[in-house]
């Protein structure tokens, strides 16, 4: 009688999860909103400036025009995802397979590892409100007092409703309002924009018909088509029906992504109990990076 060993099942897992891990990585779509780095120790300091360098004449030294540093630090943080299998599941798998059971597992494992990302984005989305950006201001403000020049940053703009013309109203509103945005030097800070939305899953449909169609129900020309991109985002409540537009092509985008540790499984057994613990672990974190960048249009 052969009976399979948790450790060999294990092999199996972290060779399929690894392979599948690649294959549906939402690392491209995060890193339109998100700059996604590579993190070499337990944090990683940030250095941003209250303008931006520009070209000058060169005549008789380099003007480094005094910028103003602002330091930001993002903490890594552990997470886990973990499963507990019947033994007798184990034991029956044939060695080197897996049972459809444990096979689900590692379908439904990789999905929350590839949505995870997202999810730090949207909670971040949710309290930028309240937290700070690297300039001590709220990340979403009606001002900035640390880096405007001639006039406000603002990156609030109060939506006129959720019907499809609103939007569309409202969509133009931000994309002048982010083109608008200029460091204390006068330099633009989206100067090349690309046009990417976050909505709400409730509100995906009316972007769509922005992003696809040539002319819309009033029957004039529809000046958003196959210049926007579309982010769902699914964590978003259907009560909540604020959205967002980002500059995707931004030098620094809104968001940090810093990655320490890729998700890989291992596993407790205590052989008195009738389960196998199974765990992946992964060292991670997301935090504020340009908020001009983005603008929130707030319903």
């Amino acid at each position: 009688m052969i009976l399979n060993r948790p450790e060999l099942v294990l092999k199996s897992i972290n060779a399929i999860f690894t392979k599948s891990l690649l294959d549906q990585t939402t690392e491209d779509e995060i890193s339109k909103v998100a700059e996604v780095v590579t993190s070499e120790g337990a944090n990683e300091e940030y250095v941003f400036f209250d303008a931006m360098p520009s070209v000058n004449e060169f005549l008789d030294k380099i003007d480094y025009q005094k910028f103003k540093s602002f330091y930001l630090q993002i903490q890594n943080k552990e997470w886990q995802y973990g499963v507990p299998i019947k033994r007798t599941i184990i034991e029956d798998t044939v060695v080197n397979g897996l049972q459809p059971q444990i096979q689900k597992f590692i379908k439904e494992g990789v999905r929350s590892w590839v949505d995870f990302p997202m999810q730090l984005i949207s909670e971040l989305l949710l309290n930028g409100g309240s937290n700070n950006a690297f300039d001590g201001t709220p990340f979403f403000a009606n001002s900035r007092p640390e880096l405007e020049g001639g006039s406000a940053i603002n990156n609030i703009i109060s939506g006129t409703g959720i019907t499809l013309s609103q939007i569309e109203a409202d969509l133009l509103s931000a994309i002048n309002r982010l083109l608008s945005f200029k460091a204390k030097n006068g330099r633009a800070y989206n100067r090349n924009a690309k046009f990417l939305v976050i909505t709400p899953p409730h509100l995906a449909s009316y972007f769509w018909t922005l992003q696809k169609a040539d002319r819309l129900d009033s029957g004039k020309a529809n000046i958003f088509a196959n210049n926007i991109d579309i982010l769902i985002n699914y964590d978003q409540d259907i009560t909540n029906n604020d959205w967002y537009l980002v500059n995707s092509n931004a030098v620094v985008k809104p968001f940090i992504y810093q990655k320490r540790k890729e998700p890989f499984f291992d596993m407790v057994d205590n052989q008195d109990e009738p389960i196998v613990k199974f765990f992946s672990v992964a060292r991670a974190n997301a935090g504020y990076g340009n908020p001009m960048s983005i603008v929130m249009v707030n319903n």
